[in-house]
C-alpha cells in the first residue's frame, strides 16, 4: 500500500467515524426551569400597532401561557372544545421562555393567533416543557427523543405528542393567522356533513413530491387519537436504521411532513384513516401563492440546518447568504412553465391547469421578486 493510499484510507475512516457520532450523538443535557403555572408572557405588544384587529386585554389570547396552566384546565374539564372535539388551544414552542430574542416578524405571527381566536388558550412549549411531557407521558420513547442530532427533529415529534394527549392545534411560529381556523372548512365542519368525522386536521402539503401528501406546520386533533399512535410507531422504525440517521433529508422523512404524510398513507383503510383529514393549502398554507384566507404559512425556514452541505444543499446556501426574502414556491413552479411555453414546449395537463389558473401571477411575482434563480 502506498503512502498516498494509506493517508486516503485513514481519512475515510476518519470521516466515517465522524459520521457516525454525529448520527447518534445525544442533545447536552439541560438544566430545566419549574414548570410555573402563573409564568405567562403577555403578547399585546407583539401586536403591530395598525393591526386593525387588537387583542383584547385581558383575554386567554392576550398571553403565552404554560403547560402547567394547561393541564390545570384540562384536569378541571374546563377547556372549551369545537363540535368537531378539537380543545380550543393553540400549542406553539420556543427554546425558552425568555423571548426577548424573538424576531419582530415571529411576534407579530404569533400574536395574530391572540387576534383571531382570543377566546382560546395560547400555550408556549419550550425545550425543558417538551422533555418533561415525554417523560411523563411517553417515556419509552424518551431515549429517541434525546438521541435526535437536529433540534428541529425534536421540534417536530414534539408536536405529535402534545397533540395525541392534549389536543389542540399545533402551529409553527412562521404561521400566521389571516382570518380564523375554526370554521366549516377548517377544524369545525358540519358534523352532518361527509367532513363531519374528520378528527385529526392536517394541512395538505404544498410541494407533496418534496414532503409528502401532508404538511407538519399546521395540525390539529382531539386528544388521544389512534393516529398519532401510527406516527410514533413509524418513528421508532424510521430512528432505528443507521441510514436514516445519516443520509437523506433527516428531519423531513424521520419526523417531518414526510414521517406525518407516510403514517397517513400506510393506515389501512377505515375508521382511523377516514377521520385523518387534510385541509385545502390555499385557504390554510398559502406557502405556494404567498396569500390565503384563514391562514398563511410564512415559511421562515428557521429548521435548516447549515452543519452538514452536502445532505442539504439548498439550506446550507440558504443560511450561508443569509437569505431573508421569502419568495412562494408557486414561483418557481410558474417561471419553469413559463420558461417551456417560452421555448415552445407542451406542458403536462397537471401543469397547464396550473398555468392556466394561476398564470396570470406570474407577472406580478417577476415585478416583486425579480428573476427566479434555482438554487
Amino acid at each position: 500500500m502506498t503512502a498516498r493510499s494509506t493517508i486516503l484510507a485513514f481519512a475515510g475512516c476518519a470521516v466515517a467515524l465522524v459520521l457516525l457520532k454525529w448520527a447518534t450523538s445525544s442533545p447536552p443535557k439541560t438544566y430545566c426551569h419549574v414548570d410555573d403555572p402563573d409564568n405567562d408572557i403577555d403578547i399585546t405588544a407583539w401586536q403591530p400597532p395598525d393591526d386593525p384587529r387588537p387583542i383584547p386585554p385581558g383575554s386567554w389570547g392576550s398571553v403565552l401561557t404554560t403547560p402547567a396552566k394547561l393541564e390545570k384546565l384540562r384536569d378541571a374539564g374546563k377547556l372549551p372544545v369545537l363540535e368537531s372535539g378539537v380543545p380550543k388551544v393553540i400549542h406553539q414552542t420556543w427554546p425558552s421562555r425568555d423571548t426577548s430574542g424573538v424576531a419582530a416578524h415571529y411576534r407579530k405571527w404569533s400574536a395574530s393567533w391572540g387576534a383571531c381566536h382570543p377566546d382560546w388558550l395560547h400555550v408556549l412549549w419550550d425545550d425543558c416543557d417538551i422533555r418533561r411531557l415525554f417523560a411523563k407521558h411517553l417515556p419509552d420513547f424518551l431515549p429517541v427523543y434525546d438521541a435526535y442530532p437536529n433540534p428541529v427533529q425534536r421540534a417536530d415529534i414534539f408536536r405529535c405528542l402534545v397533540l395525541k394527549e392534549y389536543g389542540g392545534l399545533y402551529a409553527d411560529m412562521d404561521y400566521e393567522c389571516t382570518g380564523g381556523v375554526d370554521g366549516p372548512t377548517g377544524l369545525n365542519p358540519p358534523q352532518d356533513s361527509p367532513q363531519g368525522a374528520c378528527k385529526v386536521f392536517i394541512v395538505n402539503s404544498p410541494d407533496p413530491e418534496h414532503d409528502g401528501v401532508l404538511q407538519n406546520a399546521f395540525m390539529a386533533s382531539v386528544p388521544e387519537h389512534p393516529y398519532w399512535t401510527a406516527v410514533f410507531d413509524l418513528a421508532v422504525e424510521r430512528r432505528s436504521t443507521l441510514s436514516g440517521r445519516i443520509w437523506g433529508e433527516i428531519p423531513i422523512q424521520n419526523t417531518g411532513p414526510g414521517l406525518v404524510s407516510d403514517a397517513y398513507t400506510m393506515l389501512p383503510e377505515g375508521e382511523v384513516k377516514t377521520a385523518v383529514c387534510g385541509l385545502n393549502n390555499t385557504e390554510f398554507s398559502g406557502q405556494a401563492l404567498g396569500q390565503a384566507p384563514n391562514a398563511i404559512h410564512r415559511n421562515a425556514g428557521s429548521w435548516c440546518a447549515c452543519r452538514f452541505p452536502a445532505i442539504n444543499w439548498a439550506c446550507w446556501k440558504k443560511c450561508k447568504e443569509k437569505k431573508k426574502t421569502y419568495v412562494p414556491s408557486m414561483y418557481r413552479d410558474l417561471t419553469r412553465y413559463k420558461r417551456s411555453i417560452d421555448k415552445g414546449e407542451k406542458l403536462s395537463d397537471k401543469d397547464q391547469a396550473t398555468w392556466d389558473q394561476y398564470g396570470h401571477l406570474f407577472q406580478s411575482y417577476y415585478d416583486k421578486y425579480g428573476e427566479f434563480e434555482d438554487i
